[in-house]
This record gives structure tokens, sequence and C-alpha cells, in this order.
């Protein structure tokens, strides 16, 4: 089942590698390495662990409007590409299905 997950996300990061600069690359790299571990290790919780990411990038987003008046683009494009490219891994592969 594993497998099949990441071999999904190989496909939807190639295409964010592509258009990114490598520091976005980097930091899209790490966060896919951090989800990959907490999904691992608790698969069954994926959609919490999932909507829980998106709530960290919403808030990193807000933050940066109300404190520099402007939507972050750099991090928080890759962080947010990371957990969407991700959570369609997911959905794609149905891990969850019975």
């Amino acid at each position: 089942m594993a497998k099949d997950i990441f071999r999904t996300l190989k496909n939807y990061s190639a295409g964010f590698h592509r258009t990114a600069t490598e520091e976005q690359n980097k930091v899209y790299d790490k966060k896919i390495a951090e989800l990959k571990e907490r999904l691992l290790a608790d698969m069954e919780h994926a959609p919490e662990i999932i909507a829980e990411e998106f709530a960290k990038c919403e808030v990193l987003k807000w933050r940066v409007a109300f404190t520099e008046g402007r939507v972050p683009t750099d991090t928080y494009t890759a962080v947010w590409k990371a957990v969407d490219n991700m959570s369609m891994a997911l959905t794609d592969t149905k891990p969850l299905k019975k």
C-alpha cells in the first residue's frame, strides 16, 4: 500500500520540482519527508494528519498577511504544495479503503 502511495506521490513531486526554485525544492522535500514519516507511523489517522497540516499552512499564510500585509509565496507555496500533493496521492490510492 505505502509503495503505491509514494509511487503516485513521486509523479506529483516531479511536476513541482520542474518549476520550483532550488530553495523551494528543499523546503518541499523536507516537508514530504516529514509527512511520510508521520503517515507511515499512523496511516489510520491520515485524514486528520492531512487536515492538521493544511491548517498549519493557513496559519502561516494569515500570520504573514496580518504582520507583513502580503500573502506569502516562497516557503508557503512549497509547504502547501507538499501537503496538497500528499493528500492527492492518498486520495488516488485510497489507503483507507477496506
